[in-house]
Parts: C-alpha cells; structure tokens; sequence
C-alpha cells in the first residue's frame, strides 16, 4: 500500500503545483495589465506570464551589450522580470536627472527577499531604506573611514602592503622567467589591507584565504538570481534555500571569531587602532547593532573595497602594458617628480599623468556594468515616462561611459583627454562617468579607492617595467562578469626590475 499512497501523493502535488502556476498565470496577466495603464518606458515585446521578458535577458546578458535595445527603443526602456518591472538607463541626461536632480525620490532600494539573509535584513549601508539608519551608518563609514585624517591613518599600513606586494612580484618573477599572472599578487595584498582596516589586526595567510574563499561564495549567491526575481520558485528549490542559510551560518561563525578576537587584543592594547570594527561597536550602543549586523557590515567593507579596486588595477596594468608609450610616459612623470626615492601618498597630488590613466581606466573599463539596483520612494516621471515604486531602476554605466555623443574616440584608452578637460566623476555637475554612481548613494570609499589606485600603479611602474608575454598579445575587448568585470583570460605579463628604486 505504502507505494499507492506515495504516487497519489505525487500524483497530488503535481496537480497542486499546476493549480498554483495557473493561478499565478493569471496574476500575472492581470498585473501586467494594471501596468499598461502606466506610461512605462518602452519595451521590446510583450511580456511572459511569470517569466516577463527573462528569455530575451538571459540572451543579453550573456553578451552583456545594450545596444541593441539602446538604438531600438531609446536611452531608457522596460525589460519584465517576472512581474517586476525593470527600468534600463542608458543616458548621462536621465543619469543625472535621476541620481542628482532627482536624487532624493531614487534614492531607495529595492526590498529583494533573498537578499535580507546576507544583509541582516537591510541593515548595511548599501541595502538599507534611505532613511535614519542608513543616515547613521553612512556618516559612520565616511566620517571615521573616509576622512582626509583617517585615510592618512592608514598610511603605514599601506605603506608595508604595497612593499610586501613588490617584493612577492619580484620573487615570484625570478621564480618563473619573470613572467607572472597578476591577479593573484594583487588580490591578496589589497585583502591583507581592507582585512587590517576593518578588524584592526593582521591576518595570516590561511586566514586571508579563508575570509576571500568565503566572500566569493557569497558573492556568487548574490549574483544567482533566480529566487530572487522568480520569488514564486523558493518553494522549489530547496536546495538552494538550505545552501544560502548554511552560507550565512558560515560567514557569522568566521566572522564572529574575529570580532571576538577584535575585542581580546582590545583589552590587551595589541590592536591596531581606528579599525572599521572599532567604530562600528562604539556606536553600538546608540544604533543598537547586533552580532550579525557586524557581520554583515565587516562583510560588506571588505567587498565594497576589494575586488573592485583589485579588478581596476588589473584592467589599468593590462592598458599601460598593451601601450609602451603611455608606460613609458608615467614612469617618466614619477621619475621627474619623485626621483629616486620611493612614491609617497604625498607625492599623488602631483602626479596628473597617474591620476588621468586612473579616470581613463575607471571610464572605458569601470569595475561593474551596472550600479548597484535602484528604487523611487514615490511614483515620479523621468524621461516623461512613469517610474512606478515596484520598479527595479538600473544604470548602465558602460553605455554611459562609452557614449560617442560625450566622448571622442570613446573605445581608445586615451589618459591625454583628463589632462585637458576637467570631468568630475562624482556627477554632480553633470554626468559622463559613473564608476563610483552618483547623488546620495553615491559610494563613499571614492577618496580612499583613489588613492589606493594611484598608489599601487605608481609603485609598480616605478620599480618594475611590464610587457606582454611574447607571443600571447592582450586581449582588452574580452570580458568576464561576476561581481566585477574582469579580464576573460588570466593578466600574464613579462616582469623586469628598474632597478634603483
């Protein structure tokens, strides 16, 4: 009997399951009809029921270009996500009517379920409602991490980073013929500072590698979409769901390990001070932060601030190798500005070449295609379009920064156009970049991500000269996207020490 009852039990929950996407399908249909009374921006086809336009997504992401869409139907268009309207801007005109002008009403973010977990609940700085919290934790970040003073700070830190790294390079290029993947070095030495910075004290190796093996498997989760703009699918996949709560259990236990250690080496005065954890638990007692809203605070700095900065750096090496003159015209400015000596953060200010090749960097290869999603507080107009509070907003901001109506020669890594046109990247004048986005959510590790650009490739061109590996030409058109967007294939590059410095 037992095989009986187990079919018509199967046989139960197939029936209930079709019932439930049928009803679901006429949800669906009745809530894209409600939306057709709404000047949306306009879309390619008529949505899927349930799936919306995923189909036609799924295909363009893959080949991660607008364009197409972009010429079709304008700078700004809809693309279905299920039942989720998702907002595609593509402009610098709607970018700054809608982060700045308009910055307080898309100043929210959407309330995705699936991403609560990681976030506790909307608790960090990127996920939270535009209001007193996020007010809070903002000021926090930027007033005791982003200062002018506390940057200066973390000075000797930096200092004892960026030397580990160069002589790791130049052993490890003995090591091989002098020629080395990058990516490696600079990840570990820009994790060994961020994870110095947020929890006041330094991590071994293991332990490093044990914290980068852990933010990968998170970011990965983040960028599974799935349960996220299907919420009807979390019922099915269980899996999924289990995976994700044992992830999470993961980063608290790990993560809450070193907040104790934190607050041990506190009490004996071996820590570093003016750690982000040091601030965050002095304010503890005002905001009310929980053991998992410090997880997720420290989780979110050492994202935020890694992979980032080490993708822009590999991207900016990748460039200046793919180009001997524009090498060979930075190493001459620092030569003629510093001399001998080694680079100084004081020295940066004077380096206009180094800071124009980093703009140049961030404008054609910014880290991420898209800034973190958007969302309106209240049903506004952009565009003359309506912008519904349902709706998932995103900036494009390749389309943005590649944009031949604002740039000349727009594909050309071209570091010459910031020596003679003074483009502020902030947007709050006007739009042509947004590699850090804009208005009040603009990110707050701006100043400090700067500087740790400036610094790592002023170093590295000043005491190693770079070129490609004979016979295997860079490849700067080929792309791969995670969190970031990096270099398809491996940065393997040809290593030789200057010398005097």
């Amino acid at each position: 009997m037992e095989p009986a009852l187990s079919t018509a039990t199967e046989g139960q929950a197939v029936v209930l399951s079709g019932i439930g996407l049928l009803l679901l399908s006429v949800l669906s249909l009745l809530v894209y009809r409600r939306k057709d009374k709404l000047h949306l921006p306009p879309r390619p086809f008529p949505p899927l029921p349930l799936l919306g336009d995923v189909l036609y997504l799924r295909n363009y992401r893959r080949t991660l270009s607008l364009d197409d869409l972009r010429q079709r139907l304008g700078p700004i268009f809809t693309l279905y996500v299920g039942n989720t309207p998702t907002i595609y801007i593509t402009s610098a005109a709607l970018a700054h009517e809608a982060l700045v002008e308009k910055g307080a009403v898309f100043a929210a973010r959407p309330q995705l379920a699936t991403r609560s977990l990681f976030t506790s609940n909307f608790r960090t700085i990127s996920s939270a409602t535009y209001g007193h919290h996020w007010r809070m934790m903002r000021r926090n970040l930027v007033q005791e991490m982003m200062s002018l003073s506390k940057i200066r700070f973390f000075k000797p830190t930096r200092r004892k980073v960026v030397d580990d790294l160069l002589v790791c390079i130049d052993a490890g290029s003995r090591q091989n013929g002098g020629v080395i993947s990058l990516y490696p070095y600079l990840r570990s030495a820009v994790y060994q500072l961020l994870l110095l910075m947020c929890f006041g004290f330094e991590f071994s190796q293991s332990e490093a590698q044990q914290i980068s093996s852990l933010t990968d498997k998170i970011i990965k989760r983040a960028a599974r979409s799935s349960l996220e703009l299907f919420p009807f699918l979390r019922i099915f996949d269980v899996r999924a769901r289990k995976y994700a709560f044992t992830l999470r259990a993961e980063e608290v236990q790990i993560n809450a390990s070193h907040i104790e250690k934190h607050k041990e080496l506190a009490n004996v005065g071996e820590l570093v001070a003016g750690s982000y954890l040091e601030t965050l638990l002095h304010m503890d007692a005002g905001i009310g932060l929980s053991t998992e809203d410090l997880v997720s605070l420290c989780t979110e700095f050492l994202i935020g601030g890694i992979d980032t900065t080490v993708t822009t750096l590999e991207w900016a090496m990748a460039c200046l190798t793919a180009d001997p003159r524009i090498q060979a015209k930075l190493y001459a400015e620092i030569h003629n500005v510093v001399g001998e000596r080694h680079v100084e953060e004081t020295d940066l200010p004077h380096l206009p070449y180094l800071q124009a090749i980093v703009k140049e960097t961030l404008r054609l290869h910014p880290p991420v295609h898209f800034l973190l999603p958007h969302a309106v507080s209240e049903p506004c107009k952009l565009g003359g379009y309506d912008i519904p509070t349902d709706a998932i907003v995103q900036f494009h901001t390749t389309s943005i920064s590649r944009d031949g109506n604002i740039w000349e020669e727009p594909l050309k890594f071209k570091p010459e156009r910031f020596l003679v046109s003074d483009v502020d990247i902030t947007g709050t004048k006007e739009v042509k970049m947004v590699p850090f986005g804009a208005g009040r959510r603009i990110c707050p590790g701006l100043g400090l991500g700067s500087i740790h650009l400036e610094l790592f490739i002023a170093h590295l061109v000043q005491k190693f000269s770079w070129a490609s590996v004979q016979g295997s030409p860079l490849d700067l058109g080929e792309e791969q996207v995670s969190f970031t967007v990096r270099m398809k294939s491996p940065l393997r590059l040809l290593v030789q020490a200057r010398g005097a410095c």
